[in-house]
């Protein structure tokens, strides 16, 4: 088996996982949302776990030992691309946090068991016909068709990996400058504040005040930080599930659903207008 329709079977499996998470997505949330944390159609996962079953399972003896395998194989791809991705864009794109028997949110007993099935149909369904697809390209025509696909997904992952730690370091800027902002800004207006406030009141008017100038200052501080992101960051920042365990973790959050509500709110203007 060359390399070349190995890489060609990557692709496609990708951008069938694309196409499934996609409409999956859309259906779900009743609105557009293209899947992946890639800026072409396609998902990786869904690439690489097809293309090990067609690889590993072809071998074995029949769909029982093929589902088991594809279970217990999905399970430990999908934690390890969770965690490893986590820790290098501190970014999730898929949280299993509110399904039964999940384990830290990556994987989850009724996801395997789905991409189980998954498995049988990509090994007895699809993958027939993929082959027929690509026994009908000669061997050159495969080897073109693949240094392309190796042009632009190479493309997409380094400008993919370079928009998302620019998003990182523009999270991590703008919590340090509201955190700066807060220190310096707020202690004087407390000060200000407790020369003009009877002792009794003084507990009392300082949370309230504290809450609203941090609420104001957090509000300027991310519109601030959406208008200096390109449409890769914007994207990268719609197509995340939750940013964890980093200091900006809430600040990332809150921007990503203003983000999302303010395209939702823009979407239904428009057919208002229309």
């Amino acid at each position: 088996m060359h390399i070349t329709t190995l890489f060609i079977w990557f692709i496609l499996y990708s951008v069938l996982g694309w196409i499934y998470e996609t409409i999956y997505c859309s259906v779900k949330e009743l609105a557009w949302n293209n899947r992946g944390m890639l800026n072409g159609p396609y998902c990786p996962i869904y690439g690489v776990g097809a293309v090990l079953d067609v690889l590993i399972c072809s071998h074995l003896p029949g769909p029982g030992a093929v589902f088991l395998t594809c279970v217990f194989g999905s399970a430990l791809l999908e934690y390890t691309t969770s965690y490893v991705t986590e820790k290098l864009f501190h970014a999730v794109w898929w949280d299993y946090s509110d399904m039964p028997l999940n384990i830290n949110g990556r994987i989850c007993v009724p996801g395997s068991l789905t991409f189980g099935v998954a498995g049988l149909l990509v090994l007895y369904v699809l993958q027939p016909c993929m082959a027929l697809i690509t026994n009908s390209i000669p061997l050159y025509g495969q080897e073109f068709l693949a240094m392309m696909f190796v042009a632009f997904f190479s493309a997409d992952c380094v400008l993919t990996a370079d928009s998302l730690i620019a998003l990182n370091t523009k999270l991590d800027a703008a919590m340090k400058a509201l955190d700066a902002q807060i220190a310096e800004k707020y202690s004087a207006f407390i000060e200000n504040t407790k020369q003009n406030l009877c002792e009794g009141l003084n507990s009392l008017k300082e949370k309230i005040s504290f809450e609203e100038f941090l609420e104001k200052r957090t509000d300027e501080e991310l519109n601030h930080t959406l208008s200096t992101m390109n449409w890769k960051q914007m994207r990268l920042l719609r197509s995340s599930v939750s940013f964890r365990k980093v200091r900006y973790s809430d600040f990332g959050n809150k921007m990503r659903h203003m983000l999302s509500f303010g395209r939702k709110n823009k979407e239904d203007t428009e057919w208002k207008q229309e």
